[in-house]
C-alpha cells in the first residue's frame, strides 16, 4: 500500500506538487506532530480548510458506471496542478 497521490482543494494532486507546497522542508514550518513518508504533517489542511488526504495504491479513483465505462474505457488519474498523468487504468471488457 503506497501513496501515489493526495487530495487537496476538491481535486488530486501528484506527490512532487503536494510536497513542494505542503512539505515542511519546503515550507518551513516545522512542528512537532507526525509527518509522513513525503514530509506532509499528517493533520496538515488546504486553503478550504480540509485535510490533505493520501491516494493509496488500493484506493478506488475509477468511475465503474457501466455507461461511463462504454465511452472512457482508459481512465486516467491527473494532477490538479501540473496536469501530468499520476495513474492508468483501463476497464477490460468481460464480453
Amino acid at each position: 500500500m503506497n501513496i501515489i497521490a493526495y487530495t487537496y482543494e476538491a481535486d488530486n494532486h501528484c506527490i512532487p506538487c503536494t510536497v513542494k507546497r505542503f512539505a515542511y522542508f519546503h515550507t518551513g514550518k516545522v512542528r512537532g506532530e507526525v509527518v509522513d513518508w513525503y514530509g506532509i504533517y499528517t493533520d496538515q489542511v488546504d486553503s478550504e480548510g480540509n485535510l490533505v488526504h493520501p491516494l493509496f495504491s488500493i484506493d478506488e479513483w475509477q468511475e465503474f458506471d457501466e455507461g461511463f465505462i462504454a465511452e472512457n474505457p482508459t481512465q486516467y488519474l491527473t494532477c490538479g496542478d501540473c496536469h501530468e498523468v499520476i495513474e492508468e487504468y483501463t476497464h477490460e471488457s468481460r464480453g
